[in-house]
């Protein structure tokens, strides 16, 4: 009997987390990290039913890798081309785009001279976060995300233009 989709989503999110789980744990080396992510993608996209499983699959291997990337202080040539790709791709949710714009103005310290453009994203996300409706308790964490982030950027001499 075949898998629901649910059924393998659920499957796909749970070797994703165990995966990163490991990898983090045993402190393996980013590149390590990003071939681990990028083969577990190729596996279960040859197990995608649609083009839209596919991308969704990109931008869940994007998303994690510039996630770690940002834990392992990388530098730009490591952040900057995977940023890039989950800009191409698109966001999932606006939760992901917060997540990213946030580390990205973090990130500033390593890497000042991106300090325009991660202050517009940062800016984009923020205008978007605050359509929520004012009742919904993940706008106003978003919202003190956003301002941590700045407040982090700020503490190294980084501010918006």
């Amino acid at each position: 009997m075949a898998r629901s989709r649910e059924e393998w989503w659920s499957t796909v999110a749970e070797q994703r987390e165990w995966l990163t789980f490991g990898l983090t744990y045993a402190e393996q080396p980013f590149e390590v990290f990003v071939a681990a992510l990028t083969d577990l993608e190729r596996q279960f996209a040859r197990e995608a039913r649609s083009p839209a499983e596919r991308l969704h699959l990109k931008r869940l291997t994007a998303l994690d890798v510039v996630d770690e990337a940002f834990g392992q202080s990388r530098p730009w040539k490591d952040f900057g081309p995977w940023l890039r790709r989950v800009k191409r791709l698109g966001f999932p949710a606006l939760w992901n785009r917060f997540h990213i714009s946030t580390i990205y103005v973090q990130s500033l310290p390593r890497f000042p001279e991106q300090a325009e453009d991660a202050f517009a994203m940062l800016a984009d996300t923020e205008r978007r976060v605050r359509r929520l409706p004012k009742h919904r308790h993940s706008r106003q964490q978003m919202l003190d995300g956003i301002e941590y982030a700045r407040q982090v950027a700020a503490r190294h001499g980084i501010h918006p233009a």
